[in-house]
């Protein structure tokens, strides 16, 4: 059974919030009520000697941390070999409560054992900026993974009505491991308010920048879930994730 056993995150659905820079000073009064968690994109970052402790800073002070360095092949900014970023995924999971690495990653399983030995998060990511893959093809890396992984996150582009319907069957199975799954591009924007209310354990805004197309502002995405969930609280603080 994978990582998914130990309920990583609480209660969905939850609200990430993206950053793609450091703050200034402080992150704005309004985040408390934006997110429930925040996604650090390193990738957008990088060089930045002191990241480790900025991304301690925020997650002692507001809310649990994402650690991202995403790779060029799927969106990021990350140059560099793959391998390279196995320290920085090290350090993340000895202080900070969750990564996020790329299905297609030669270091996938190596992060994912690290996260489980420490008993961090790991969502593994499956991004496809061009189209939405056959339901067969989703399923089968869902399955190859979400053993390891502690959530398996799945973001397509939407091109028409029938990708949406794709993704949504992904939802419609039951399963050990729990799915982040949202449509990119203008079509895809409504999935990221949607697919939560049909069991999509996350669904991500920003906080500063768009980090992908379609992408709403994690405030609106909050107040969203607000009007159309009744259970949706927003939290305080977000327990430490396992």
């Amino acid at each position: 059974m994978g990582q998914s056993s130990l309920n990583p995150l609480g209660e969905p659905p939850l609200v990430v919030g993206t950053l793609l820079s450091f703050p200034a000073d402080s992150l704005s009064a309004e985040v408390p009520s934006a997110c429930d968690i925040i996604e650090i994109r390193l990738d957008h970052i990088l060089p930045d000697p002191n990241w480790l402790e900025r991304a301690r800073l925020i997650e002692q002070q507001i809310y649990p941390v994402i650690l991202t360095p995403r790779l060029k092949s799927e969106g990021g900014k990350w140059l560099g070999p793959d391998e390279e970023r196995l320290p920085i995924f090290k350090a993340a999971l000895e202080n900070l409560s969750a990564v996020d690495i790329e299905f297609t990653s030669k270091i996938r399983e190596q992060v994912c054992d690290i996260a489980k030995a420490q008993r961090k998060t790991c969502i593994v990511s499956h991004h496809d900026f061009e189209k939405t893959p056959p339901l067969a093809e989703l399923q089968a890396i869902i399955s190859e993974t979400q053993n390891r992984a502690s959530i398996v996150k799945v973001t397509t582009m939407i091109r028409d009505s029938k990708d949406i319907v794709t993704l949504r069957s992904l939802l419609a199975n039951q399963r050990d491991t729990p799915l982040c799954v949202m449509g990119m591009g203008s079509l895809g924007t409504d999935t990221r308010i949607t697919f939560p209310t049909l069991g999509s354990y996350l669904t991500y805004g920003y906080l500063d920048k768009p980090a992908a197309p379609g992408q709403l502002p994690a405030k609106a995405l909050a107040d969203q879930l607000r009007q159309r969930l009744p259970a949706y609280r927003q939290k305080s603080r977000v327990d430490t994730l396992l």
